[in-house]
């Protein structure tokens, strides 16, 4: 049986289709429907309820997911069981929230090719909580996310850092205060199903401040440039706004901190107590937090 097949298997469970698995994989969605057909004849079972479409599994494609998992897992570390000691090789699946895919990551996952060039890091986007059950299941090896209130008890986690909030408003806009700006103009808002969404709303309603909601969007860059032209005020992580990153001058901002004691979230990995790929998970938490 072809490791390759299973990833693919896995890879059509994931994302729902044959289409979606083609497109992630960059395959033609004919070759994932092939590879599957000669799966399902491998193993002398239909895994796909074809009658549908796009066709969905079945039960007996269902129960094979876990099994899967397990078997490219003992690959995995089959081969890391052979390495020197000390190396580091082998693929890491991580899931990264938006606000980190385009902050901290990048640098770090430079070092990590740089460093250990035999570790491959597989990086699949998305919320906290998703993310979060995803680790839990093990269908990610770690996750980069914003804190929840309460971690599951099967995982554990390394801080990374902790980034205060700030309110960022027009410079034109009247206010001297965050209390002032978000009260008296357009809030523009953080994606509540994000984490650090919810973060921004516990605060809003622990200080009673009725906000008058213009838009909710749930990506760092597109928030900054709405408030850059005017369109009202909005929380961000502060780490959002260095210089390289802040609008052009057409629309100047003012930053404020949000709230007094300043709100904050902590964004940390998350990976299962039991994984065996906690080799690996160390080497991304040394590389994010600058210590490679």
């Amino acid at each position: 049986m072809s490791l390759r097949r299973l990833q693919i298997f896995l890879e059509v469970a994931s994302r729902g289709s044959f289409a979606a698995a083609a497109d992630r994989l960059g395959l033609a969605q004919s070759a994932v429907s092939m590879q599957m057909r000669t799966l399902e004849q491998e193993l002398g079972a239909d895994l796909f309820d074809r009658s549908r479409r796009p066709p969905v599994l079945n039960d007996r494609g269902s129960a094979l997911i876990p099994q899967a998992r397990a078997i490219l897992t003992q690959y995995e570390d089959l081969k890391q069981s052979v390495q020197p000691d000390g190396h580091i090789a082998g693929t890491l699946r991580l899931g990264v929230i938006q606000t980190a895919s385009t902050g901290i990551l990048p640098d770090a996952l430079t070092s990590l090719h740089e460093t250990y060039p035999d570790l491959r890091v597989r990086i699949e986007s998305g919320l906290s909580s998703g993310l979060l059950g995803r680790v839990a299941h093990g269908e990610l090896d770690a996750a980069i996310l914003t804190a929840p209130d309460r971690l599951p008890p099967e995982l554990k986690d390394h801080l990374i850092f902790e980034e205060p909030l700030s309110v960022i408003a027009p410079s034109a806009l009247a206010g001297e205060t965050d209390t002032d700006l978000l009260t008296r103009h357009p809030f523009i808002r953080f994606n509540r199903r994000t984490g650090v969404g919810r973060i921004i709303e516990h605060a809003l309603r622990d200080r009673d401040l009725a906000v008058d909601e213009a838009m909710e969007l749930d990506a760092i860059e597109p928030i900054i440039e709405m408030v850059s032209c005017g369109l009202g005020v909005a929380v961000v992580p502060a780490y959002a706004l260095d210089p390289e990153t802040r609008p052009s001058p057409r629309g100047m901002i003012r930053v404020l901190p949000f709230g007094d004691p300043v709100a904050s979230r902590r964004v940390i990995v998350v990976e299962r107590h039991a994984s065996t790929r906690s080799a690996l998970t160390a080497v991304l938490v040394r590389a994010l937090t600058g210590l490679l």
